[in-house]
C-alpha cells in the first residue's frame, strides 16, 4: 500500500500502463479532477460515477493514440507541499507499440492525503512542452 505521497504518484502512472481498473481506482482520491491543455475539465464524484460515465485513461489515450503501449515517466518533480497534498510536475514520453517515443508531454499531478491514505486528486495534461 502506498504511504507516501511520491508512492501513489508511481501506483497511479503503473496503473494506467498496465490497464488495471482497481489499481487506478485505489490511486484516486474523490471527487477527482482531470483537466487537459485544450480545455476540457471533468470533475468525477466517486468510484461508480467513474465506471458509469467515464472512459479510463488508457481508453482515452488510446482514441487519439491508437498505437499507444505505454508511458514511461522521465521526470518527476516536487513543486509544493503541504502536510495533506503535494504537488508533482512530470515529464513523460507515450511509447509506441515499436518501442519508439510518439509523443512527450508534461502533466500535473496532486496527491492528496486523507484519513491516512494518498491519492490522486488532481491531474492536468499541459501537453507539449515549450523549449
Amino acid at each position: 500500500m502506498p504511504n507516501t505521497s511520491e508512492d501513489i504518484v508511481y501506483k497511479h502512472h503503473n496503473a494506467i500502463n498496465t490497464q488495471d481498473e482497481r489499481e487506478y481506482l485505489d490511486s484516486v482520491k474523490f471527487p477527482f479532477t482531470y483537466q487537459n491543455y485544450n480545455g476540457v475539465s471533468i470533475t468525477i464524484k466517486d468510484e461508480e460515477d467513474y465506471r458509469t460515465n467515464y472512459q479510463m485513461p488508457w481508453d482515452i489515450i488510446k482514441d487519439t493514440e491508437s498505437n499507444w503501449s505505454h508511458t514511461e515517466m522521465d521526470k518527476i518533480e516536487e513543486v509544493a507541499r503541504s502536510n495533506s497534498s503535494v504537488v508533482f510536475k512530470l515529464l513523460m514520453r507515450r511509447i509506441n507499440k515499436s518501442g519508439n517515443t510518439d509523443l512527450i508531454i508534461q502533466v500535473i499531478w496532486i496527491a492528496v492525503s486523507t484519513q491516512g491514505k494518498w491519492g490522486i486528486q488532481f491531474r492536468h495534461n499541459l501537453g507539449i512542452p515549450t523549449p
